[in-house]
């Protein structure tokens, strides 16, 4: 009698076993505990729980950060589009710092729902999950954010008498509504409708005006030391493709001062090397007023002393047209 009882106890705990299985969402991805309606999930696996944890979290995070690349495609393509690269790369990077950021800071809402372990293998399976609500409030209020300091510059530059001013206030406007884009990709992932909150702002009316601020600031490139022989050519052609005029006569408002000096720093590792500073100094033509100044240092090596300095031209030519539109804009405020 004890031994049917202690059979029976054994096939019994079997049974348990066998009704404890592996969860619904292993197979089918989905959990009926946590239905997609109202959270975001990630599975992970592996041979170790804390593993499995970090992949499902991984998963989870991947959904944010093919929006991330979605956004700074679309905006490389306007840039090439509209011809306003100078303006397009900064808020491409931008937007990857600030969306790889906040994507940190929205998934700090996911935690792990449930593991479970497989009984004939050794692999380790994790959920995790995130509220759709909390995720959507924590962006809809960075979303309300960037509007309203978006508010705040569009008003700054309609308002402003400075020429530069107005070019800062309404590149910033536009920075902020491109950042924004990136948040609004996020937000239709969690916002269970995919709407998200479409912006009062047109980023292409806003790109459009700041390109008429742009042309209405005239600079005249002016070389005070140039020991390449190319500078002149390299800031104009750096400010013609940032969208800012170019008058060579006295109606310019602005003058842009360069100068490059370099030195040649000998024979090292089999290399001649020349290394220099290029400075340009932005001032108001009437007044003589200096807005400001920008120093970069400038490096290169070379089979020869000439080819160590034509390589420093063609860093030189590339560091402008990189460059020129944002540091002029910052000096703006000056």
């Amino acid at each position: 009698m004890r031994k049917m009882l202690t059979g029976l106890v054994v096939v019994v705990f079997v049974l348990g076993a066998c009704a404890s299985s592996q969860p619904d969402w292993i197979d089918s991805g989905k959990s009926k505990e946590y239905p997609s309606s109202r959270y975001l999930t990630g599975i992970g696996t592996a041979n170790d729980l804390e593993a499995a944890k970090d992949r499902a979290r991984a998963n989870l995070a991947k959904v944010f950060s093919v929006k991330v690349s979605e956004v700074t495609e679309d905006i490389t393509r306007v840039a090439r589009k509209r011809g306003t690269a100078g303006t397009d790369n900064i808020n491409e990077t931008r937007v990857e710092r600030i969306i790889s950021s906040r994507t940190d800071q929205v998934l700090t809402g996911v935690r792990v729902a449930e593991t479970w372990q497989g009984s004939g293998a050794r692999a380790y399976y994790a959920l995790v999950v995130l509220s759709r609500l909390q995720a959507s409030n924590n962006l809809r209020q960075e979303v309300d954010r960037l509007d309203r300091a978006t508010r705040i510059y569009v008003k700054r530059a309609r308002g402003e008498g400075d020429i530069l001013r107005k070019v800062r206030s309404a590149s910033l406007a536009l920075d902020e509504q491109v950042a924004r884009q990136a948040y609004q990709k996020m937000l239709r992932v969690v916002d269970r409708s995919g709407r998200g909150a479409p912006s009062p702002w047109d980023v292409a009316k806003l790109s459009s005006d700041l390109e008429q601020l742009l042309r209405r600031v005239r600079i005249s490139p002016h070389v005070i030391s140039d020991t390449i022989g190319s500078l002149k050519t390299s800031v104009s052609s750096a400010l013609a493709s940032a969208g800012f005029g170019i008058d060579d006569g006295e109606e310019a408002e602005f003058v842009l001062d360069a100068k490059l000096d370099l030195e040649d720093i000998g024979y090292q590792d089999g290399w001649y090397w020349t290394r220099g500073v290029l400075e340009i100094t932005l001032k108001e033509r009437a007044s003589k007023r200096i807005r400001g100044s920008v120093r970069w240092a400038v490096k290169a090596a070379g089979s020869s002393t000439g080819d160590a300095k034509q390589r420093i031209a063609t860093k030189v030519d590339s560091l402008l047209k990189r460059e020129i539109k944002a540091s002029i804009i910052k000096l703006a405020t000056r």
